[in-house]
């Protein structure tokens, strides 16, 4: 009797550990994928993290494109770049005295 007892007693410990055991490992993955695939997961983070770089690439471009739009406001200004005046003047057209502009339509 005392030995049935044991077994049943440790076959019970046991259902119970395998139950504990594989809710833990449930609940552990749970866990993983939520940190991993949620809504403010691993995967977002990446995504995330490589539009921070583009845009970064985006705003350093444009700030050279800006300083070197600043450098040529200097130029004209200050008229030292004769060449620089001329190229934006014609594409304003704008031409010099006694020139003549010859205009073509597409196709000729």
């Amino acid at each position: 009797m005392r030995n049935k007892r044991r077994k049943q007693v440790e076959t019970q410990k046991r259902q119970r550990r395998t139950v504990f055991f594989t809710l833990g490992i449930l609940v552990v993955i749970c866990i993983s994928f939520t940190l991993i695939f949620g809504e403010n997961g691993l995967v977002r983070f990446i995504k995330l993290r490589a539009i921070k770089e583009d845009v970064r690439a985006k705003v350093n471009r444009i700030d050279k494109q800006n300083k070197e739009i600043k450098r040529q406001i200097d130029l004209v200004k200050k008229g030292k770049d004769l060449n620089l005046i001329e190229e934006l003047a014609r594409e304003q057209g704008l031409t010099q005295k006694d020139e003549i502009i010859f205009q073509y339509q597409d196709g000729q």
